[in-house]
């Protein structure tokens, strides 16, 4: 096991594709959120090309240019649909067991997710009391892979060798590595 060869004190878990698959429906998301920002920054909607793993870029920058503003739209719309499309979820049995039984780390989530669509999950699979502290969509300005989230989470005093992302996308292996983390793979729902 990974944690026997690289002790880690401090777990720091993603939620979707990692704990548990949210069975989502994403196949109008990415139009519908270029859709939005063009509404209020077109030349963005442009300047950021659209495809696969360039959402989490536009809804940043867009954040970024626009600040607060920006971020209340694409949070609103992004809670809506999560909400609307979300149609269940299937979990990662080891490693909710994993969470549920080892002791000796300190546990946090970070998700992309906003709060109303892990929730329910958490509490009913009996996670939500396990992690120190849970980073949501609605926690942070910037999503994975941009950093943020971890320093909300990070405590200077400890040292960042103790740190570990599990995730299983490209945002989760970036963000680990914008943190300056090591990242763990979760490859079970691609299996």
């Amino acid at each position: 096991m990974y944690l026997s060869q690289h002790p880690k004190k401090y777990l720091i878990f993603d939620l979707d594709g990692t704990i548990a698959k949210l069975h989502m429906d994403w196949t109008t998301f990415r139009r519908d959120i270029w859709d939005l920002v063009a509404s209020f920054d077109k030349p963005l909607s442009v300047e950021i090309p659209y495809g696969p793993k360039t959402s989490f870029r536009l809804t940043n920058e867009a954040i970024r240019r626009h600040g607060a503003k920006a971020r209340d739209i694409i949070n609103t719309f992004i809670q809506g649909y999560e909400l609307s499309h979300l149609s269940g979820y299937t979990i990662n049995p080891e490693l909710t067991q994993f969470i549920k039984t080892e002791k000796q780390y300190n546990y946090f989530l970070w998700s992309n997710q906003m709060p109303k669509t892990i929730e329910e999950l958490l509490e009913k699979e009996g996670l939500k009391d396990r992690f120190q502290k849970i980073m949501t969509r609605d926690s942070v300005d910037f999503v994975k892979p941009d950093p943020q989230g971890f320093d909300l989470i990070y405590d200077p005093k400890e040292n960042k060798k103790d740190y570990l992302m599990i995730g299983d996308l490209f945002a989760d292996e970036q963000a680990a590595a914008g943190a300056g983390i090591d990242f763990f793979l979760v490859d079970y729902f691609n299996k």
